[in-house]
């Protein structure tokens, strides 16, 4: 083989491996994406991916933390648990504040210090808040 000949299949070998390198670059991308983007958009009432959950969420100015446990909870448990019908929030970047969760500005109204994303017909996830009320 000359080198030439050896120069081309070089070149053909590596255009090959740069091809596959964005072909799985763009799987993976795909992969985390897609579902983070799909729980921006369900809104508070839709149904959210659990996987694709962040630990930490923004809401109301405030930060809030998954449970560690990963437990799904049905509206009947959380009632029988916390007494109160839950506020079930949207995950998205931009989503609004609902009432009921404890904001960045002080009130002297209770507050709640927990709060629920919608993960399955009758599942849901709580996320604590960050600090104090």
């Amino acid at each position: 083989m000359t080198p030439e000949e050896d120069r081309t299949m070089f070149q053909r070998i590596r255009r090959q491996m740069v091809v596959l390198a964005w072909i799985v670059a763009a799987v993976l991308a795909w992969m985390v994406l897609v579902p983070r983007i799909g729980n921006g958009f369900a809104g508070a009432a839709g149904t959210h991916d659990a996987a694709a959950l962040p630990d930490h969420i923004a809401i109301c100015g405030r930060g809030w933390t998954k449970d560690g446990l990963d437990r799904r909870l049905s509206l009947a448990e959380i009632r029988t648990r916390d007494g109160v019908a839950p506020v079930v929030v949207d995950p998205g970047l931009f989503a609004p504040c609902p009432l009921g969760p404890c904001t960045a500005v002080a009130h002297d109204d209770p507050c709640d210090t927990v709060i629920y994303v919608r993960v399955g017909e009758d599942a849901y996830l709580d996320y604590e808040l960050q600090g104090g009320p």
